[in-house]
């Protein structure tokens, strides 16, 4: 059992389509697997035309949610709405609220293999809570020198977290939206992998390809849509690395 929060504190670098690939082949393998949409703009809930937005509300609030399905069988999901901004703003301050999700994860561990959480594309409790309750984080990162800024808020948020008593994992950071014919995104990329090093996934890129935004458009997982493609081989070896890295992570404890 795995929980996997797919997180950027800035928008637009694919968190959504990393989040929704992965459940794509978990779905594909017969694991087991919930897809959490934290987001108050509820792009996975809308992405995989889920009928309920108010499960990952209800988890928060009750402590409980019935995930819903999905257009992708195989995929269960707890939906997210606009009300998850303003349960953030009430409760923000609220003591223990951002060991909240964690705690409520407890029960739904022992039914699903993958449980993957899309979080919101702003610094708040949604994010602290998904960062505290994960076993690995991924941190789609655009190609593009404007994207390092919202990496490098999130990465000031682990740190925050761990000198706060938090045990939240090293961050994986997976290069994204890659234009090839663009010299500055092979810059962008050399400077990430030179300034955090093993933190960068080495398996592959995600590229700029119209067919990911056609699986987003007919709400399906990109590895369904486009399976040979070079999106897909990244993501599929993503998953490959998260599951030895939990792995690695069960030995070590």
């Amino acid at each position: 059992m795995s929980v996997w929060a797919v997180a950027n504190q800035k928008g637009g670098v694919g968190k959504t389509t990393t989040a929704v690939a992965l459940a794509g082949i978990a779905s594909e393998l017969r694991e087991a697997c919930l897809l959490i949409d934290l987001d108050p703009h509820a792009s996975a809930t809308s992405y995989l035309r889920a009928r309920d937005g108010s499960g990952a509300e209800k988890l928060l609030t009750i402590g409980r949610g019935d995930p819903c399905p999905t257009a992708v069988e195989g995929i269960m999901m707890l939906g997210a709405n606009a009300r998850l901004a303003t349960l953030e703003r009430q409760q923000g301050g609220t003591a223990g609220m951002g060991r909240r999700l964690g705690q409520a994860l407890q029960p739904l561990r022992e039914r699903y293999a993958r449980i993957i959480i899309d979080t919101p594309p702003m610094l708040g409790g949604l994010l602290i809570n998904a960062l505290a309750a994960a076993d690995a984080i991924v941190v789609p990162v655009q190609t593009d020198p404007l994207a390092l800024n919202g990496l490098e808020g999130l990465l000031r948020t682990v740190e925050m977290m761990r000198n706060a008593g938090a045990s939240v994992p090293e961050p994986i950071l997976l290069p994204t939206l890659m234009d090839r014919r663009v010299r500055i995104a092979h810059e962008t990329l050399a400077e990430i992998r030179e300034r955090w090093g093993d933190k960068v996934f080495d398996g592959g890129v995600v590229p700029m390809d119209t067919r990911i935004r056609e699986a987003a458009r007919d709400g399906k997982p990109v590895t369904h849509c486009a399976p040979y493609r070079h999106a897909s081989s990244t993501y599929e070896a993503l998953y490959e690395h998260l599951l030895g890295h939990g792995a690695a992570s069960e030995q070590a404890a």
